[in-house]
Formats: C-alpha cells, structure tokens, sequence
C-alpha cells in the first residue's frame, strides 16, 4: 500500500473528521485541499459539482466503513489525494448502508484517469482488511498512518 502513501500528501489528511450528510463531507474535504493549496479556489464549486455527479451515478461508498470519492477532471495535471478519518462514522449512502469511517478523496486529470483505476482497486483492496481499517481509524498522525500501511508490506 505504499503507493497510497506515494500520493498522499499529510497536509492533506484531516484527523477526527465531521460532516453531517455526503454532500457535507465532499465539500469539507475539497474546502480543505483549497485551504493546503493542493488545489485552487478557482475550481471549488465545479469540483464538488463533479464529486456529487458521480456519486449520483453509483455511491463511492464501497461498504465497510469506507468511501473512496472520486472525479476526472481537466483542470489538474496530476493526481491530486486527500485522506479523512471519521470514528465516529458519516453517512455516505454507502453500498452496504453503514457509516462511513475512512474517505479516500481523488481528483484525477481527466486524460490519465485510466492511470488510477489500480490505484483504486489498490486502496479498496488493502481497506477490506478489518486489521488495516482499524488501524488508520485510530491514527492520530501520519506517522501512524505510514504505520498502518507499512506493517502490511
């Protein structure tokens, strides 16, 4: 899972999130990548547009307390990741009707969107583990974080 860890910045990771529905949490999430400078203010609204049009089409919420909310779009050159911890859980209409506990944000440059579907099935591979989702529900920290992912490897 170190590729997660490649592409994750720790600037972008947000420690006991809260959001009071799905549409909350996209937003909380991009308001917080526009807040690091990971990406700009400029493109927002149309990127939680974008969020909200797929999550329309199928919910990221894959079940297990995670959610791996995703868009491409023109406007970035390169992958752009954020990460949220919520313990307590939020509900994301996920498939399997339970709360959501770890989100994996990304917003991919809509030409390399093929580039990152591995890193999807990656991330929804190594977050079906029980042992591994524990883990990062309790981090405090990256370091901890970087724990969780390289105790796996």
């Amino acid at each position: 899972m170190n590729q997660l860890l490649e592409i994750l910045d720790p600037k972008n990771i947000i420690f006991d999130f809260k959001a009071s529905t799905k549409e909350d949490a996209i937003r909380k999430m991009i308001s917080h990548m526009v807040t690091t400078q990971t990406l700009e203010a400029i493109h927002e609204e149309e990127t939680v547009s974008s969020l909200m049009n797929r999550e329309k089409s199928m919910s990221t919420g894959i079940g297990s307390g995670v959610a791996i909310p995703h868009c491409s779009v023109h406007y970035v050159n390169e992958l752009k990741c954020a990460m949220a911890i919520s313990p307590g859980g939020i509900d994301f209409d996920a498939l399997d009707h339970g709360l959501v506990q770890i989100f994996i944000m990304l917003i991919v440059p809509k030409n390399k969107f093929q580039d990152h579907i591995k890193t999807l099935a990656l991330i929804a591979k190594t977050l079906n583990i029980p042992e591994e989702r524990e883990k990062l529900i309790k981090a405090k920290n990256f370091e901890e974080i970087q724990k969780a992912f390289l105790s796996k490897s």
